[in-house]
């Protein structure tokens, strides 16, 4: 994996994370999401956001 196959996939992850945050503050604003939901978008956030720290790892390690 090359620097900019990690550079773009740490991009497509803030994209998603980014997507999450429009969805949670969209829920927020009305009762369309249950809890569960989310909770759910929450989890994706989340698990965006450990991808990226470990692509940087990952990118700082190939250095």
């Amino acid at each position: 994996m090359n620097a900019m196959t990690i550079a773009h996939m740490a991009g497509v992850l803030t994209s998603a994370i980014q997507a999450a945050d429009r969805l949670e503050l969209d829920a927020l604003k009305g009762p369309a999401l249950a809890d569960m939901d989310l909770d759910r978008i929450r989890d994706i956030k989340r698990d965006c956001s450990t991808c990226i720290s470990l692509l940087d790892r990952l990118g700082r390690e190939r250095r």
